[in-house]
């Protein structure tokens, strides 16, 4: 047995001793080396052979803690396994990964949670009052949880939520300093655990909102996650799979990134956001590149097509090098840039390891050395990574552990996307951004489809352009993915209809049900076409549709009326995003900045309206009034004498649409 784990990892090994037969003293040291994790796999199948590995010995290790080994043996064992295991190689398997969580969350939670703990929140209506909502996560510095994490809390409404951050860890990054801005407070948890769980409960949250991974290791969250802190808890899509935890309720995805079916795949109840599960805010950080990369650095022909890729170096196991080297093949004139080695995921990586192992698998399809690349640079921000990815012509994404973060800077950039779609939410969620954008044509089901759309793409220069023109129009028209606004407004409006459902029939039968959660929502009929009625009716619509550009407006100018111009101007800027050309929006926003204090602002969004229809008397005289707080004589008579000539019924049109056009004509530059 001792030579056996010496010379081979325990997943490679079937006939490896059950932990029964293994002497009391070597337990803890026996199943260190039974779930310890492989760096990356090196031949097709073996990620599905450790898959169901792990399965087998969990289940072996939560029937031998059921068997009531001794106390001091069934400690160390559980400490280890809480140190030492990592679900990430899981990832890489095809199938559900749910009966692997449930049974880490349940062995995590007897090493973690002491037998004593019976603390449970008190669920309290929230009518009449604003829903206290926690943000737990290690850190927000510049980093991938904390820009999709940002957006579901950004732009809650303070009259609906109060929201509170608690981190691990507090930095000096202005990507820290803006999620604070965006919160109550921002408190730093410190000491032991039992005293984080402590001040967690101490806050009285109604929903506890884990934004970093929960499933990877057992980190300082995972923890925390573990014990019952509120009400509601609630993993978010920076777990990549299901938590499995006991005490997590809710794991929030999107409607575009499962597939029917997917209930089964969580242990906690799903919740659905309409469209894809993940949103980001890259713009609070600001990042500027410094980076200047060529191809020439690279060893790729000027004129040659690129195919590129920054997934990481996990994310491409052997069958995705067995996929791409065909494409190689298929495809003579191409070449590949990769730059996998992204320290988000590892501070160390088998750099030699790779590059020998993927030059084998292309040498093997006859794909010489000099047609594919690896890039090694440490590039700091994400901006810098898109100087690198702006060398290729087509973006490659991996299966079954597709990208998503990675995706939205070649689709920034209008390169055409290669996505291969499953039946798992960790292969679903790139493709769930490519339908938002309306492109499918680009989404594979399988190999040969993959292969089809990559060398199509590859081949035909008309297609490539037209791809990549669709996907620069429509990342231009801001989708829903890049809203923080329509992010927010879709996870706080599924949290108060997740703990209204929770207060009504307790969490028993709220975790019991498999039906998921959608916000309750009624989207915007034809019939009504851009008037939607009141602001009640516009919440319905915004429940369904969180960026519908009319509903937006409606809210919009209910806020300004109620006397909340700051909140009215983020929905009617979120309007214009899509319906720039609407000069009636165009006065509202100028009536929501004027409230706000915002004079010049409103004055620029007046000649933007008035430029589009120069018939809105309302308009001119806002403009006047606006203009001549200013100081702006002149431009405050010329307004008021084109409303006054609009107001003069003697006055044919024309003269009046000649006054206006002078008035127009006269308008400074926006």
């Amino acid at each position: 047995m001792f030579a056996g784990m010496l010379l081979v990892p325990a997943w490679q090994w079937p006939e490896a001793p059950l932990l029964l037969w293994v002497p009391r003293w070597l337990q803890p040291e026996f199943v260190a080396w039974l779930l310890a994790c492989p760096q990356g796999f090196s031949r097709c199948g073996q990620a599905e052979a450790y898959s169901a590995h792990v399965l087998q010995r969990l289940e072996e290790l939560h029937r031998w803690v059921k068997r009531g080994p001794d106390v001091d043996v069934e400690r160390e064992v559980l400490a280890v396994f809480a140190r030492s295991k990592s679900a990430l190689p899981l990832y890489f398997a095809e199938g559900s990964l749910r009966r692997h969580a449930e049974l880490r969350g349940q062995l995590l939670s007897r090493a973690l949670v002491p037998a004593s703990d019976r603390f449970d929140s008190v669920v309290t209506p929230r009518a009449g009052r604003k829903l206290r909502v926690g943000i737990i996560n290690r850190h927000l510095g510049p980093q991938t949880e904390t820009y999709t994490t940002l957006p579901t809390f950004e732009q809650l409404d303070p009259e609906r939520f109060e929201v509170t951050l608690f981190v691990h860890r507090s930095g000096d990054s202005a990507l820290e300093a803006y999620c604070g801005k965006q919160a109550s407070e921002l408190r730093v948890l410190t000491g032991s655990l039992e005293a984080q769980v402590a001040a967690l409960r101490a806050a009285a949250l109604d929903v506890a909102v884990f934004g970093t991974n929960l499933t990877a290791i057992c980190n300082e969250v995972t923890r925390l996650a573990l014990h019952r802190v509120a009400p509601l808890q609630v993993a978010n899509n920076s777990s990549c799979i299901t938590s499995g935890l006991p005490n997590i309720d809710l794991y929030v995805s999107g409607s575009l990134a499962e597939a029917p079916g997917a209930a089964g795949n969580f242990s906690e109840r799903l919740g659905l956001l309409p469209g894809p599960a993940h949103a980001f805010n890259y713009e609070a950080e600001g990042a500027v590149a410094t980076a200047i990369c060529t191809r020439a650095e690279f060893g790729l022909p000027s004129d040659a097509i690129v195919f590129v890729s920054a997934a990481n170096y996990f994310k491409i196991i052997p069958e995705m090098q067995e996929t791409w080297a065909r494409l190689l093949a298929a495809v003579p004139g191409a070449y590949l840039l990769l730059h996998p080695f992204n320290p988000n995921w590892a501070s160390e990586y088998p750099v030699c390891r790779f590059q020998e192992e993927f030059g084998g698998v292309l040498a093997s399809h006859g794909v010489a050395p000099s047609r594919w690349a690896v890039s090694t640079r440490p590039f700091p921000t994400r901006a810098d990574v898109k100087t690198l990815l702006e060398l290729g012509d087509i973006y490659l994404d991996t299966y079954p552990f597709a990208g998503v973060n990675s995706l939205v800077d070649p689709l920034e950039l209008g390169l055409p996307v290669v996505a291969w779609e499953g039946a798992t939410f960790r292969s679903r969620m790139g493709a769930a951004l490519l339908r938002e954008l309306e492109v499918p044509e680009l989404i594979a089901e399988n190999r040969a489809d993959y292969l089809r759309i990559a060398q199509r793409l590859a081949n035909e220069s008309d297609y490539r352009e037209s791809c990549a023109g669709v996907i620069r129009a429509r990342m231009g028209r801001t989708p829903v993915f890049l809203d923080p606004l329509a992010a927010s407004e879709a996870f706080g409006d599924l949290i108060e209809t997740a703990y209204d459902e929770l207060v009504e029939v307790g969490r028993e039968a709220f975790r019991a049900r498999r039906e998921p959660i959608r916000a309750m929502g009624k989207a915007r009929t034809e019939s009504e076409g851009t008037l939607v009625a009141d602001m009640t009716r516009a919440r319905e619509i915004l429940a369904a549709s969180p960026a519908d550009p009319h509903a937006r407006h409606a809210v919009g100018r209910a806020l300004v009326d109620s006397g909340r111009p700051a909140r009215a101007v983020t929905y009617l800027l979120g309007a214009l995003q899509a319906d720039e050309g609407n000069g009636r929006l165009w006065i509202d926003v100028a009536r929501a900045l004027q409230a706000n204090g915002q004079l010049r602002e409103a004055l620029q969004a007046l000649e933007a309206g008035l430029r589009i229809d120069q018939t809105m008397r309302e308009g001119w005289t806002l403009y006047a009034g606006v203009a001549r707080t200013l100081g702006a004589w002149q431009l405050a008579q010329e307004a008021e004498e084109v409303a006054r000539q609009m107001a003069l019924p003697e006055n044919g049109a024309g003269q009046r649409s000649e006054s206006r056009w002078q008035s127009a004509s006269n308008l400074p530059p926006s």
